[in-house]
């Protein structure tokens, strides 16, 4: 399953991607128009708060799962513990954590979170650490680390977002494989990114 990442790079000060020396746009950065939409009027700070939040938290994760080490900073602990009560409630079998991957034919990448086998079925779950779940945002975010894995010959039989809450709870909601509309949206946004590097 890590066949494609072996040559693709990650560098962290920059947040890029690049394959033989040709920077990959990430899934990230592709989305940029819906996540802009959807947090149209948030301050800054309350962002930057949020995104420092969520890697603490995704590095916990990733440290327990390939480690079997407990590692969270105490202000975070109640999402790392609602991760713990997922893993005690489902009993997935771990497959690949923080996977870097890119789509061989459209050349974009990303980070898949986590891969897993739960009850027999191969899952792609995205954690959020977020107050809510950005719906808006998180099939076509889904689809498209399917479609890139799925490039490969990798197929999952659903997809998940792991919402980790601050009581310490969390929520599973699945997502069908082959969502349609949240890749023909995927694409348009590509079109345009590649549009826009086209002309710079």
């Amino acid at each position: 399953m890590s066949e494609n990442s072996n040559v693709l790079l990650f560098d962290e000060a920059k947040h890029t991607y690049s394959l033989n020396g040709y920077v990959l746009p990430s899934v990230t950065q592709i989305m940029k128009p819906l996540s802009s939409a959807e947090y149209k009027g948030v301050d800054e700070a309350v962002l930057m708060r949020a995104a420092e939040r969520g890697t603490a938290v995704h590095e916990a994760i990733e440290y327990k799962i390939k480690y079997d080490f407990d590692d969270c900073p105490a202000e975070y602990e109640e999402y790392y513990k609602a991760f713990l009560k997922f893993a005690q409630d489902y009993n997935p079998k771990w497959i690949s954590s923080e996977m870097r991957t890119y789509h061989r034919q459209l050349m974009y990448a990303g980070t898949v979170d986590l891969i897993c086998e739960i009850g027999g079925e191969k899952v792609l779950v995205d954690f959020k650490t977020s107050s809510k779940i950005n719906h808006m945002l998180t099939g076509v975010q889904l689809e498209a680390y399917a479609q890139a894995l799925s490039s490969y010959g990798v197929d999952v039989d659903y997809k998940a977002i792991l919402h980790l809450k601050k009581d310490g709870k969390y929520s599973f909601e699945r997502y069908e494989k082959n969502d349609s509309e949240s890749w023909n949206c995927f694409g348009a946004l590509l079109t345009v990114e590649q549009y826009i590097k086209k002309h710079q």
